[in-house]
């Protein structure tokens, strides 16, 4: 069994003030998001498109009656989607990738349980189309970095797994679902989509390659405005805060096999950026309506044709796409889109049993863990020495008879006042030095202790980040089989705190 701590995100100090505000007043409910279905139409021809494009992208997979029969509502008019995304990062990447989905698994069940005539249905886009290879080519287990070290070039979905054996064969231990995942696929598309289904798909997660060309075929009209008119652009060029993300002219790639590059306008021609491939005006609403998977999206974009595509309420992101998402909202009163709910995903901190045990014996309590290192510190000196080394309170007395003698000398002559405040200065100045020289003493008595928090530090903010920004999975799961299931039971996809996770003793 784990037992999960709530912590307030402010406590953290790991949070923007935009997402901490974003929390504090417009927290999502159940009730906002059955809101949204209300005179909510999401066309029938749409929903045979997406339907047969699933469909297609699962004929080659063994799946779960739960992924069935959510792929079988996706007809229905009652039906309705949550959604959450993410990099094709290998091995799953960071853990709160993991945590994303389980919120969307979970958010999904609420919403089905609660509102009994409707259909809730959780999905993971997989962003197959994104180029930059150097974001998703390592994973991070057991504190080492495995890199897959290949050259690569156009969406990173289309690459050829099986060079990851290489990373297979340098693990600690075999790994089948990830062996069967990168080797018997040829696509990573397919090999994320592999063994996301062996992960999730018990839970009815539908995970969707939107890189296809009839799903592309319905945002034909957003993707001959946005490079011909440049709306979007139009659109945010009135707004005097500067963006999150950077809004172009135009807000697609073209794409083909082993290439992603920019659509750039110069003069009357629309240029390929690193390529010699060149378009006129008329050539490219041409494409545009021959080839429409040719064009891939932004990150702009990306939100749009998501919401286009998918009878889609809710969006599950982390704290940077709850702040891009708020940003893109006009973009979608424009085009007369439906604009989801942002819900935040669940956030966590993992506490393995040897970790707690030294925070025992360090008298360290799991809300003191988001402290500064320094402050750490001096906890742990306070909790272990019987001598005082801090001279805070002596700094106060000596500060305040030092003003008195201002006080005095201002009433006699005036010109004395800056000789005491260069004093005042000197003297604080020397009573820190004094201090700082007693704790840099006192920690040499104390070593072990500090020695055993670096540990546990390192453990638990890798490289000075959040945990769940830096390890992978696989350091719990191959543990604890129950992993994913427990995080399951246990996440709230509607309470909005940081979790601390550890387990019973």
């Amino acid at each position: 069994m784990i037992e999960i701590k709530s912590l307030k995100f402010e406590k953290t100090r790991k949070f923007s003030k935009n997402f901490l505000d974003y929390i504090n007043t417009k927290t999502p409910t159940l009730n906002s998001i059955n809101f949204k279905t209300k005179n909510y139409l999401f066309g029938n021809d749409k929903r045979e498109i997406i339907q047969n494009t699933i469909k297609n992208q699962y004929k080659n997979f063994e799946i779960s009656s739960e992924v069935q029969k959510n792929i079988k509502l996706l007809d229905d008019k009652n039906t309705y989607t949550v959604t959450t995304g993410h990099q094709l990062n290998i091995f799953t990447g960071p853990l709160y990738v993991i945590y994303k989905i389980i919120t969307t698994i979970n958010l999904a069940e609420r919403l089905n349980k609660t509102y009994k005539n409707k259909n809730f249905i959780p999905i993971y886009w997989m962003a197959s189309e994104d180029h930059d290879f150097d974001e998703i080519k390592s994973f991070y287990l057991f504190g080492k970095n495995y890199d897959w070290d290949i050259k690569s070039s156009g969406a990173v979905g289309n690459l050829e797994p099986r060079g990851i054996k290489e990373i297979l064969d340098k693990l600690p231990e075999k790994l089948p679902l990830f062996e069967r995942a990168y080797l018997k696929q040829t696509t990573l598309s397919n090999s994320v989509l592999d063994y996301m289904n062996e992960l999730f798909g018990k839970y009815g997660l539908i995970v969707l390659d939107p890189n296809h060309k009839k799903l592309k075929k319905i945002f034909t009209g957003i993707i001959q405005d946005d490079i011909i008119n440049n709306s979007i652009k139009k659109l945010n060029s009135d707004s005097s805060k500067k963006p999150l993300v950077n809004v172009r002219k135009i807000n697609f790639f073209y794409i083909k096999k082993n290439l992603r590059e920019r659509i750039i306008k110069e003069e009357n021609q629309y240029k390929i950026n690193n390529t010699s491939l060149t378009f006129s005006e008329k050539e490219i609403i041409k494409e545009i309506k021959t080839n429409p998977q040719s064009f891939s999206p932004n990150v702009i974009m990306r939100c749009l044709y998501q919401q286009l595509i998918l009878p889609n309420l809710v969006y599950v992101g982390g704290p940077s796409e709850v702040e891009y998402w708020l940003e893109f909202e006009k973009f979608f009163k424009h085009y007369d889109i439906l604009f989801p709910i942002i819900v935040p995903r669940n956030f966590a901190l993992v506490i393995q049993n040897k970790i707690q045990t030294k925070l025992k014996q360090l008298n360290i309590q799991f809300d003191d863990l988001f402290k500064e290192k320094p402050e750490l510190e001096r906890l742990i000196l306070k909790n272990q020495s019987n001598k005082t080394f801090e001279l805070k309170k002596e700094r106060i007395k000596i500060e305040k008879e030092m003003d008195n003698i201002l006080k005095k000398s201002e009433i006699i002559e005036q010109s004395i006042s800056g000789k005491i405040l260069a004093l005042r200065k000197k003297t604080i100045n020397e009573i820190n030095a004094i201090e700082k020289k007693m704790i840099k003493e006192e920690k040499k008595n104390h070593q072990k202790s500090l020695d055993k928090l670096n540990k546990i530090y390192s453990k638990l903010f890798p490289d000075k980040v959040l945990q769940e920004r830096k390890e992978n999975f696989l350091n719990y799961h191959l543990s604890d089989k129950n992993f994913i299931q427990n995080l399951v039971n246990n996440f709230d996809p509607l309470k909005f705190d940081f979790n601390i996770i550890s387990k019973q003793q």
